[in-house]
């Protein structure tokens, strides 16, 4: 018999999500930060590409200081790789790195999954959170925006972990979050973005019913299993060949 999560009092339901994220103010390191991440969701830097500083400070028009410390904090994130005599380069996306990264994601939100159910957050505020990130992916998708759009299925992951009540687990999680950022836009050159909206209708269905076991198999389901589906040396040859097209 499948396990069901228990009816126990839960402790006090998390804050409904606010329409709007708060503003701060962006560093220079961070719009370097934000650009890097939006040209390698896009496919303008593939994984392997050389990544040159002097050429990203003339583009963005800023100084080489806040490249540096762009790319460093990149690299702590797994995000670019830098190597004696190779320099920086964007991070591979081979199928040993994506069983690796794919490993570690599914079990830390099936896990976030799990802390979230037991807890009875898959209540009406619970859910108002993941359907409010969904409906965030779905405009992007309207948009065809692709960086919009792998942000906005990360945020969505972001959420569900949030729900697990875990701070360790969610810092955990987020050190990948750049990576499955990457990921997530590559994905889209491979799979129609409402095809993927509609995946995340299933887990947030999935996630209201309650049971544990079922939640965790859809989880597996979305994150590995489909990820697997996926070409991604073809999708990243693909969009070589079409770059290299244009020069």
């Amino acid at each position: 018999m499948p396990k069901k999560a228990t009816t126990t009092p839960a402790p006090e339901a998390p804050a409904p999500v606010p329409r709007w994220a708060k503003a701060r103010p962006q560093t220079m390191v961070d719009h370097a930060v934000a650009a890097i991440i939006s040209g390698a969701t896009r496919g303008v830097i593939l994984p392997g590409d050389r990544i040159v500083e002097v050429e990203l400070a003339r583009e963005m028009g800023i100084s080489r200081v806040p490249i540096r410390e762009a790319l460093r904090f990149l690299e702590s994130q797994g995000v670019v790789t830098s190597e004696p005599y190779k320099g920086i380069r964007l991070m591979e996306v081979s199928h040993a790195r994506m069983e690796q990264v794919l490993d570690v994601r599914s079990n830390l939100e099936i896990l976030a999954a799990r802390r979230a159910l037991e807890a009875g957050r898959n209540n009406k505020a619970g859910i108002a959170t993941l359907r409010a990130a969904r409906d965030e992916l779905a405009l992007a998708a309207g948009r065809r925006d692709v960086y919009g759009f792998a942000l906005a299925d990360a945020a969505f992951h972001r959420a569900l972990c949030a729900l697990g009540g875990n701070p360790v687990l969610s810092t955990l999680w987020e050190s990948l979050a750049r990576q499955v950022t990457i990921i997530g836009g590559l994905a889209t050159l491979g799979k129609p973005m409402p095809a993927i909206v509609k995946e995340h209708d299933l887990l947030i269905k999935v996630f209201a019913r309650g049971d544990i076991d079922d939640m965790a198999r859809e989880l597996h389901e979305h994150i590995v299993v489909m990820s697997r589906d996926l070409d991604y040396d073809a999708i990243v040859a693909a969009r070589l060949r079409e770059r290299d097209s244009k020069r």
